[in-house]
């Protein structure tokens, strides 16, 4: 079974808040020292002085994907906690494009002040294994604050399919070579490494065909045009409880709590299968320690309260709190995984 040893970790991040000692200086004393630190302030570089007080202006939350998909989701929610948890205005921009790089790249020239933060999803460490070429260094230009979110693939097929499991289909499509396809929401999402999986796991071989969104793939699903597909919970949910497709296994260590009913691919002997399409919040390069410690703060506190739970429980996401190291470990560890599946896949994309 795949080591994930922060995938649901409990370690909560500090609260960056910190008891200050009472003064004892007489009133002349402190306000020279007042006067003292304020003309030294003056003189630190920008990024030292903007994390007094943070944030202290409206904050923009950019998100590298159209609105309406899950990192919209969980951008959306975030700009909304963290407005009423830190006290100023956090919004939304949308900037799609390029795998989701244009926004990401935004955001990694922008200044280290925290006043431009990017909320991203797994297709950001993916991509630097899939694109050969990125305008900006995954791992160094940005500063990793924190893991928020995660939430497993379905596999999905059309009610025509004669397999009740994920074994029954693995089964049928080896009895069927090459009269079987698959399908996925965007090559080198999520689901489509799942399916790279699957096929890995079950020693099958099947064309997959990537679509542009989970809207087309899942009207083909329903057409009969595709067998079936790997894909978040949120863009597959409402097409499973309606009964136009029929979900047959999650890539998950656990079954999810939306869809008790479904086993996981663990449980249906795959060792190991384990595939989640996750979130985290990024800034800049050389975030001010005191900017990172108030938003891992504010957003540990978001994640641990029911309202964060409850929301992200529809669309089949689970909250997560991590500190900043240990979401760059996670990240470097999913890079291991996505480069394999890539590599043996032969998944490319031209630029």
């Amino acid at each position: 079974m795949r080591e994930r040893t922060v995938a649901f970790d409990s370690a909560q991040s500090s609260s960056g808040c910190v008891r200050q000692p009472r003064s004892r200086l007489p009133a002349m004393g402190a306000a020279f020292v007042l006067a003292l630190a304020t003309a030294v302030a003056g003189l630190l570089p920008a990024g030292s002085a903007s994390a007094q007080g943070y944030p202290s202006r409206t904050v923009r939350i950019v998100v590298p994907f159209a609105p309406g998909g899950a990192v919209d989701f969980v951008g959306r929610l975030l700009a909304e906690r963290l407005t009423a948890t830190l006290g100023q205005p956090f919004i939304v921009e949308n900037r799609p494009g390029g795998f989701g790089t244009i926004g990401s790249e935004l955001v990694s020239k922008a200044a280290p002040d925290g006043q431009v933060l990017l909320v991203q999803a797994s297709v950001h460490v993916i991509n630097a294994a899939l694109l050969p070429k990125l305008p900006y260094d995954t791992w160094t230009d940005f500063t990793h604050i924190t893991r928020v979110s995660e939430g497993p693939t379905v596999l999905i097929v059309n009610n025509a399919i004669p397999a009740k499991d994920a074994r029954e289909f693995a089964a049928l499509i080896l009895k069927r070579p090459g009269l079987i396809n698959t399908g996925t929401e965007s090559i080198g999402s999520a689901g489509h490494l799942a399916m790279e999986l699957f096929r890995n796991a079950s020693g099958s071989r099947f064309e997959i065909i990537n679509y542009k969104g989970a809207g087309p793939a899942l009207v083909d699903i329903q057409g009969g045009h595709i067998a079936g597909m790997f894909g978040t919970m949120i863009a597959t949910r409402p097409q499973i409880l309606a009964g136009k497709v029929r979900a047959l296994g999650v890539t998950a260590a656990k079954r999810s709590a939306v869809l008790p009913g479904v086993p996981t691919m663990i449980e249906q002997g795959f060792p190991g299968f384990e595939m989640y399409s996750w979130h985290g919040v990024y800034g800049p390069a050389n975030l001010p320690k005191e900017v990172v410690a108030t938003l891992t703060g504010a957003l540990s506190k978001i994640m641990q309260g029911p309202e964060a739970r409850e929301r992200l429980s529809t669309q089949g996401f689970e909250p997560i709190v991590s500190t900043s190291q240990q979401f760059l470990e996670f990240q470097k560890k999913e890079f291991v995984l996505y480069e394999r599946l890539i590599r043996e896949g032969k998944i490319r994309i031209e630029q």
